[in-house]
C-alpha cells in the first residue's frame, strides 16, 4: 500500500524549466539593469553627473565579479541604498515594454514556449534583486520566480540583501526549494544559464544547458557533453 502511495506521488511529480535571465533570457545584466533604473526620468546634466561618478567603478565591479560572484553581488547592491521602494517598484512595473521586451532573445522567449507548450513548470533564477524581476516574471507567464532579496526599512532598501547573494550553491538551493514546492521532477527538467559561478545550479538540474557561454562555462559543457546554444537579439 505505501508502495502504490509512493507510486501515485512520484507521478504527480513534472519536469520543469529554470532559466537565468541576464546573458540567458536576455542581453541585460544587472549593471545595465541599475544603470537604466537611475538614470531615467533625470535631467540630462544629471544623468550625465551620475554616470561619470558611476563608470570610474565599473572595472572594479568587473573584477570582483571574476573573482567571485557573490562578493560582487554584496558590493555591487549597496548602490541601491537609500532609494525608495516604492520607486523602484514603479520603474520596474515601466520596464518590461521599454527596456526588457527589446532585449529578450527571441530563441530565448521560443524555449519557454516550448516548455510551457510541453506541460513543464517555468521558473526564473537570478542574480538580480526581486523587485527588478517581478514585472518580467509576470509578463512571461512563469510559475515562480527566484532571485535576490533586498532589505527595506522606512520604504526604503537598505543595500544589503537579506539572505545573501543568490549565486553559487544558493542559487543551487534555492532552485532545489522551489522544485520540492512545485513538485518538480529535478531529475527531468532543464536549467539554462550562462555562467560558470551557475555551475552548482546547473549541476542540480538533470538536463544543463549552456547558453551564449563564458569561456569557463563553455569548456566544461565540452567535457561534459552538455548541449551549448547561441542565442541573439538578431
Amino acid at each position: 500500500m505505501s508502495e502504490e502511495r509512493e507510486d501515485k506521488t512520484a507521478a504527480k511529480l513534472t519536469p520543469a524549466a529554470f532559466f537565468d535571465v541576464d546573458g540567458t533570457l536576455s542581453s541585460t545584466n544587472v549593471i545595465r539593469t541599475y544603470l537604466d533604473f537611475w538614470l531615467q526620468e533625470v535631467p540630462l546634466h544629471v544623468r550625465l553627473f551620475r554616470l561619470m561618478r558611476f563608470l570610474p567603478k565599473v572595472p572594479y565591479y568587473a573584477l570582483l565579479d571574476t573573482l567571485s560572484r557573490a562578493q560582487f553581488g554584496r558590493a555591487f547592491y549597496q548602490n541601491y541604498a537609500r532609494v525608495e521602494h516604492s520607486r523602484l517598484a514603479l520603474w520596474a512595473e515601466s520596464a518590461v515594454e521599454r527596456y526588457w521586451q527589446p532585449r529578450l532573445f527571441p530563441r530565448a522567449l521560443e524555449r519557454l514556449h516550448y516548455h510551457r507548450e510541453a506541460g513543464h513548470r517555468v521558473i526564473l533564477v537570478s542574480g538580480g534583486v526581486e523587485p527588478t524581476l517581478r514585472p518580467l516574471a509576470r509578463f512571461l507567464e512563469v510559475d515562480a520566480l527566484v532571485a535576490a532579496e533586498p532589505e527595506a526599512k522606512d520604504g526604503h532598501l537598505t543595500g544589503r540583501l537579506l539572505h545573501g547573494p543568490m549565486s553559487a550553491e544558493r542559487k543551487a538551493e534555492a532552485t532545489r526549494r522551489v522544485g520540492a514546492n512545485l513538485n518538480v521532477d529535478l531529475e527531468q527538467s532543464y536549467a539554462y544559464s550562462d555562467s560558470y559561478s551557475d555551475v552548482a545550479f546547473l549541476e542540480s538540474i538533470g538536463n544543463p544547458v549552456a547558453v551564449n557561454p563564458d569561456r569557463r562555462l563553455r569548456n566544461l559543457a565540452r567535457a561534459r557533453g552538455w548541449p551549448i546554444e547561441r542565442w541573439r537579439l538578431y
